[in-house]
């Protein structure tokens, strides 16, 4: 774990989570604690519940049974907008309308902040992702590593309390994927805000995770550190 400023830490709390979509569960009776400041990744295939894990704890979706406690506060059927958690998606979602300081900014200002510190947190962001001198650049003239960056810097400009990732990397090829790697730990370690991060890859899950859930059929079959998830499995799917 991190040794940032503590106060950018806070933590998440499932207690017996269940999603049904249907006759189909999702997410089945999953309780799990993550620490403030933490790397934390579901790991897992497709279908085993880890988006929709994401979803519950970002607000897209709300849990049929059980409860989610953000610092303590439980916000099961609190709306998105409400729980200061952001999402970085696979597809970026970048305005190809808008330059990259303005997509950064776009989220401060339907806050209403003054210009003076827009100005200075899009800056701090774009140094932090090593993208300061691309703020007139529009989406269209980046690489996708690039965009994977400014979408990165457009989350964290809010100070969330968490910072959701489902499946960002997928999308980037092998030498860019091991490249961003390296620099989300690197900005989440400067930065010390808890991250959850959602994959298929095992080898990405160990490279960057403090501790790991391992999940398959809405269920978690495994938490613990990389070292320990990679020595002693605890069951047949592990």
């Amino acid at each position: 774990m991190n040794a940032a400023n503590p106060s950018n830490r806070h933590d998440v709390r499932l207690e017996q989570v269940t999603k049904q979509f249907g006759s189909w569960t999702a997410v089945d009776n999953i309780s799990l604690s993550i620490k403030g400041g933490e790397f934390f990744s579901l790991l897992g295939p497709s279908g085993c519940g880890k988006s929709t894990t994401l979803s519950m704890i970002g607000g897209f979706e709300s849990p049929t049974a059980g409860a989610i406690y953000l610092d303590g506060e439980d916000v099961s059927r609190q709306q998105p907008y409400k729980r200061d958690v952001n999402t970085v998606f696979q597809s970026y979602a970048l305005f190809p309308h808008l330059d990259i300081f303005e997509n950064v900014a776009f989220g401060l200002r339907r806050k209403g902040l003054g210009k003076a510190e827009i100005d200075a947190r899009v800056k701090e962001m774009l140094a932090l992702v090593d993208l300061t001198g691309f703020a007139k650049r529009k989406p269209g003239q980046l690489s996708g590593g690039q965009a994977q960056r400014v979408a990165l810097a457009r989350a964290l400009v809010n100070k969330p309390k968490l910072l959701l990732l489902d499946e960002p990397l997928g999308a980037l090829d092998l030498k860019l994927r091991k490249q961003m790697q390296i620099e989300l730990k690197r900005i989440q370690n400067e930065i010390g805000i808890t991250f959850l991060f959602v994959t298929h890859d095992q080898e990405e899950a160990m490279a960057m995770s403090d501790r790991l859930a391992v999940m398959s059929k809405g269920k978690i079959e495994q938490v613990g550190t990389p070292a320990e998830v990679y020595d002693h499995p605890a069951t047949e799917f592990v």
